[in-house]
C-alpha cells in the first residue's frame, strides 16, 4: 500500500508546480515583447468584409488616435497612402490588399505595421430593436524581421430598443459610434505604451 502512495504524493507536488507557474494569455492576444518594442508604426487601411470604407476610415483615424496618446509618433494616414499608391495598379484602386511590413520601413521609416481588420460591423433596424455589433482584429509586425510583435482582438454588441423607427435609427447610429470606440479602446489598451510616455 505504501508503495503507491509515495508516486502519487511526487506526481500531485509535480503538477500543482506546473500549475503555478503558468500563465494564462487572454483570448486574441499575444504578449507584447518589451526587447523589440516598436517606437514608430504605421497603420495601414482597415480591411473590412464586406467591404465599409466609411467605416474603416473612421476606425483607422481612431486607432491612430490611440496609438498617439499611448506616445507612439504620429505618421499620418495620407501620407502612408500617397506612399503606397504606387505599388497599386489602377485596376485595383482602393484595394489596399497585404502590404510586406518591409515596405514599410524603406517608404515611411516605420519600425512596426498595424494591420487591422473589421471581422464583424452590424447596424440594423427592425420593429423596436437595433443591434450593433463589432468585432475587431489588431496585429503588430517589424518592419526589420516581419515577425510579429502583438495582436489583439476584441467583440462588443449594444442592443436597442425603441417604439418608432426614426428614433431607432437615431440610437442605432449613436451606438455604432460608442460600441466602435468601445472596441477600439479594448484592442489599444492591451499595446503598452510608446517611448514618449515611458519612464
Amino acid at each position: 500500500m505504501k508503495i503507491y502512495k509515495f508516486p502519487l504524493y511526487l506526481l500531485v507536488i509535480f503538477l500543482i508546480i506546473i500549475i503555478g507557474c503558468s500563465a494564462k494569455v487572454p483570448s486574441g492576444l499575444k504578449k507584447y515583447d518589451e526587447q523589440n518594442a516598436a517606437k514608430i508604426i504605421a497603420v495601414l487601411p482597415v480591411e473590412s468584409k464586406p467591404t465599409d470604407s466609411n467605416v474603416s476610415v473612421l476606425l483607422r483615424n481612431k486607432i491612430l488616435d490611440e496609438l498617439y496618446f499611448k506616445g507612439y509618433a504620429k505618421l499620418s494616414s495620407e501620407m502612408i497612402d500617397k506612399k503606397l499608391e504606387p505599388l497599386y495598379s489602377k485596376d485595383s484602386k482602393g484595394i489596399t490588399g497585404i502590404v510586406a511590413p518591409q515596405v514599410l520601413k524603406e517608404l515611411v521609416g516605420a519600425d512596426a505595421v498595424m494591420y487591422c481588420t473589421l471581422v464583424e460591423g452590424k447596424r440594423s433596424v427592425g420593429w423596436f430593436y437595433a443591434p450593433v455589433s463589432i468585432a475587431l482584429r489588431c496585429e503588430l509586425r517589424s518592419t526589420q524581421t516581419g515577425e510579429g510583435l502583438w495582436s489583439a482582438e476584441y467583440k462588443s454588441t449594444s442592443r436597442n430598443f425603441d417604439v418608432t423607427s426614426n428614433r431607432l435609427e437615431l440610437k442605432s447610429r449613436s451606438a455604432f459610434e460608442e460600441v466602435m470606440d468601445e472596441v477600439v479602446n479594448k484592442v489599444m489598451e492591451t499595446l503598452p505604451y510608446g517611448p514618449k510616455l515611458q519612464s
